[in-house]
Order: C-alpha cells, then sequence, then structure tokens
C-alpha cells in the first residue's frame, strides 16, 4: 500500500522547523506573516495557522498577540543536576551547593504535612499503605527563576520527636546530613528517569513555554535496604541536561 502523503500543515511545519534548526531563523526571529506564508505556500490562512501550532506545541515557535509569531529563545541548559552529587558526603542540600556553584543564588519555597501514605509511596517506602509520612513540597529558585519541583516523603516513625522531624523546620537540612544527626547513616541513593508531558500546574509553577516536556526523577534514600526517603524532582527538559559520573572499580591484582 501507498504512503499516504502528509497533510500540508505538517510539511509546513516541517520546513520552517528545518529553517530553525539550521540557523536561518534564529532565536528572536519574526516569522513571515500569515499573508505571507499562505502566498508562499498556496494554502489557506487555517493550513498555515495548524502548521504554527504544530511549531508552537514543539515548544519552537511563540505567537505575541498584535506582534506576530517569533522563534522561541531557548535557555540556555544550566549546569547538570544530577550525578556526582555525593562524591563528598554532603553536609547540605544537594541542589543548594549545584545552584551557588553555577554563581547563582538559591532559595526555596516549601509546605511540610503528616499524611497518610498511598500504595504507591509505601512500597516505595516499604511500609504500610495508610502509615503516616512526613510530605514536603518544594519549590527551587536559582536567581528568582523557578527552576525544579520536588515532592519528599519520609516515613514519621522514623524521625517522630526527634530534632529533625521537620525537614525545613529543625537545625539541619538535607536528606543525609539530617538522617546522619539520627544515627540513620545513608549508604544509597538511587535513581529512576523518565520524561513526560507536564502537567497543568507543573508549567504554570515552572513557567514552561507549550510544548516542552519535563524530566522526572524519582530519588530514593536507603540505610542498607531500609528506605528512609523518596521524593519525585520534576525539571523542564530545556533548562538542565542530566550528567552522571560512574566509578569503575580498579582491576584487581
Amino acid at each position: 500500500m501507498a504512503a499516504q502523503p502528509k497533510p500540508a500543515y505538517l510539511q509546513i511545519a516541517d520546513d520552517i522547523r528545518q529553517r530553525i534548526l539550521d540557523g536561518d531563523l534564529q532565536a528572536g526571529d519574526k516569522l513571515p506573516t500569515e499573508a505571507d506564508l499562505m502566498a508562499e505556500y498556496g494554502v489557506s490562512r487555517i493550513v498555515i495557522r495548524n502548521g504554527v501550532q504544530a511549531l508552537v506545541s514543539e515548544g519552537l515557535v511563540t505567537t505575541l498577540r498584535g506582534k506576530g509569531m517569533f522563534v522561541r529563545e531557548q535557555k540556555p541548559v544550566r549546569k547538570r543536576i544530577s550525578g556526582d552529587l555525593y562524591g563528598k558526603r554532603p553536609v547540605a542540600s544537594p541542589m543548594k551547593r549545584q545552584t551557588e556553584a553555577e554563581g547563582r543564588r538559591s532559595e526555596w519555597e516549601y509546605q511540610t504535612r503528616v499524611t497518610t501514605a498511598t500504595k504507591v509511596v509505601a512500597e516505595r517506602l516499604d511500609i504500610e499503605a495508610g502509615a503516616e509520612v512526613v510530605r514536603t513540597t518544594y519549590r527551587f529558585f536559582a536567581d528568582d527563576e523557578p527552576v525544579m519541583l520536588s515532592t519528599s516523603y519520609e516515613p514519621r516513625a522514623l524521625t517522630a520527636g526527634s530534632p529533625v522531624e521537620q525537614p525545613e523546620g529543625g537545625p539541619i537540612t538535607g536528606v543525609v546530613p539530617r538522617m546522619d544527626s539520627i544515627g540513620q547513616h545513608i549508604t544509597e541513593v538511587t535513581e529512576d528517569v523518565t520524561a513526560r508531558a507536564p502537567r497543568p500546574y507543573e508549567t504554570d509553577q515552572l513557567q514552561m513555554a507549550p510544548g516542552v516536556p519535563v524530566i522526572v526523577i524519582t530519588r530514593t534514600y536507603r540505610v542498607g535496604d531500609l528506605p528512609v526517603e523518596t521524593c519525585d524532582i520534576v525539571v523542564a527538559a530545556d533548562r538542565y541536561t542530566l550528567s552522571y559520573t560512574i566509578p569503575i572499580p580498579p582491576l584487581e591484582s
């Protein structure tokens, strides 16, 4: 069976996309008007609009009411957000350390409450569903730009009554140093990395452009086989790259 021809609006989107990728149209450049594109491609206005919308959904083009259509400026990719975070045992938040290493000011807002573990969270923490957990939601900023969302869960039984029961309300912050202070010395951190379309609230809180996916990191801290904290980290995929340093054991003599 012969392949069906690609719809005209997708052919137009392909053409304009290639111009952007080739550098003929660069960040901030104004696209031709709808009338000019209609004349260039010999199609109707709705076909042009559908083609441009395809590029908007990819995060390549933005439209400004009354001004026209522009190649969207891509934010520079920041330094890695993961990788060799624990080459030295941390004494504070890894995100704070990384942001400040970039020469940027690190701030965050948070909300903490005691709730009950869902089935998914219970499985990740190896506790009973319905057991009490301390849930903390974060939004991290670098020089006033929102850069990361995170939701963490800790078994309340682990820290209840200790000075670090509140992740941000005690004398120590950061999962590793907090757990060290109560004799729970973390030995392993595992991460699962996936990508997906953002939820509406994530787009809003991270001030993301249309069409940009998010990177989701599911991170769990363990003391031996015991999970002591698990969290879901969300970042805009156009702002960061993940870079991992993995040590290789030396040859045995």
